[in-house]
């Protein structure tokens, strides 16, 4: 028997008194439960769906399974329980909940989330967030298995929610006074995310590529620079991934959770790969090259592990600014004859014209991706003259494009978030309803 709620949507006038009280009961940061609305416009002629949720207490949970210093736990009821005396900041949780349950606390640093009022529960009181609930929308429940939603918008990725929705459908949810018909409506776009903001990630990723490209360089081809160079690359990647964490005084417990995480196993083989060059660095030779080239490609491997397993989507286990196609295209730049570099060339070329949404976004996305479009062609120009002014521009086009390439790469990031799905689903629901609206009206 797994502990979890009950939802009535035909309930909920989203008073967020839920969110209030699990505030104040536990001392959390508001929002820790929140009311999410399907058509929070009232748009018509649509109806309004509300969704008071916290975390689901899943039967698969992915913030469990991800988290790299192990600071969730599950009890004898099936409660996912935090402790954040463990917690290092990482925010990999986030990427991993598709519900938006675990939050981070800006001020403090770490993850806070709902506990099921453990200590009230283990009482016999109520949960704050249901006590408080002045319609009875939200229930506790205890069941064996949990139903699936049977809505598009609500993420269904097989981590067995302990939820229960009811009243979700439009039939039974409030109906909405029509507009008048001169009424202007603008839909609300899906949030996005700033790239800048994860500027350390992406430091960290390219360095540890750079450094990777060139170990396996060095194993395939002796004149390719090794030690020093990959041990200063690795050193600092190491420095830029401590500033990534909100409580980087904890990482000395990220690598606790190494058979389940992700995110613990790349920081694993970044930090054996470290001291593997800096022990060729000191002693060189030391460590045969084809071994340093496989430590190499294991940890590339595991810094894409960490999106791919929060993003599960096919477009990004595609894309040509993941970390492992772009340390071997470096690596072909390396290697003659040609052939190898010609055929990623062409590979990231078709990549690009496949991202082709990319040039409607923000100003800085639709720059990268403009000179990574543009970079592909011209490197290839200014080799063909085969002097040494164009090569250094030909190598500086090249390096700079790959880094581009990896920065669209986290803006094509987009782990599964119960907020985007839901605007999303209303969205394409929307525009359905006013092209049939057209066709009835003869208009093309």
């Amino acid at each position: 028997m797994r502990r979890g709620f009950e939802f009535d949507a035909a309930l909920c006038v989203h008073c967020n008194a839920c969110n209030a009280a699990c505030t104040l009961e536990n001392g959390l940061q508001p929002g820790t439960r929140t009311v999410f609305s399907w058509n929070n416009e009232a748009i018509t002629p649509f109806s309004v769906v509300n969704l008071s949720l916290a975390c689901n207490h899943c039967e698969k949970p992915e913030c469990l399974e991800g988290c790299p210093v192990n600071a969730y736990s599950r009890d004898i009821s099936g409660v996912i329980l935090y402790d954040n005396e463990k917690c290092m900041g990482c925010r990999y949780c986030t990427w991993r909940c598709p519900y938006d349950a675990p939050r981070i606390n800006e001020t403090k640093g770490y993850i806070e989330k709902c506990q099921y009022c453990f200590k009230r529960v283990s009482e016999g009181v109520e949960t704050a967030c249901v006590s408080a609930c002045p319609t009875g929308a939200l229930r506790m429940v205890t069941l064996d298995d949990f139903p699936t939603a049977g809505v598009t918008w609500f993420p269904e990725t097989g981590m067995g929610p302990s939820v229960v929705l009811k009243g979700i459908s439009d039939n039974s949810s409030p109906v909405i006074i029509p507009a008048e018909e001169d009424e202007e409506v603008l839909l609300t776009a899906v949030t996005g995310k700033s790239v800048l903001k994860e500027w350390s990630l992406i430091l960290f990723s390219l360095l540890v590529i750079s450094a990777s490209s060139l170990l396996i360089a060095s194993a395939l081809k002796s004149d390719v620079p090794g030690g020093v160079m990959p041990a200063l690359l690795l050193a600092g990647a190491i420095i830029a991934s401590f500033a990534h964490l909100r409580l980087p005084l904890r990482a000395w417990r990220s690598t606790f959770n190494i058979f389940s995480s992700p995110l613990s196993r790349e920081i694993a083989l970044v930090t054996l790969l470290s001291l593997m060059a800096f022990a060729d660095w000191f002693k060189p030779g030391i460590i045969h090259p084809v071994l340093m080239a496989s430590v190499s490609l294991l940890t590339l491997i595991s810094v894409d592990m960490v999106y791919f397993a929060a993003d599960r989507s096919y477009k990004l286990k595609l894309h040509t600014g993941q970390a492992f196609f772009s340390a071997i295209y470096i690596t072909s730049w390396f290697i003659v004859p040609n052939t190898l570099f010609l055929l990623f060339s062409l590979l990231s070329a078709l990549s690009v014209v496949m991202r082709y949404r990319s040039s409607d976004k923000e100003p800085l996305i639709r720059f990268l991706y403009y000179y990574r479009a543009l970079s592909i062609p011209l490197i290839f120009m200014l080799l063909y003259p085969e002097s040494q002014l164009t090569g250094i521009v030909a190598a500086i086009l090249f390096f700079t494009g790959i880094a581009a390439d990896r920065v669209l790469f986290y803006d094509d990031f987009k782990p599964l978030n119960i907020k985007e799905t839901i605007q999303e689903d209303f969205n394409d629901l929307y525009e359905k309803e006013r092209n049939k609206q057209r066709q009835d009206a003869g208009i093309s």
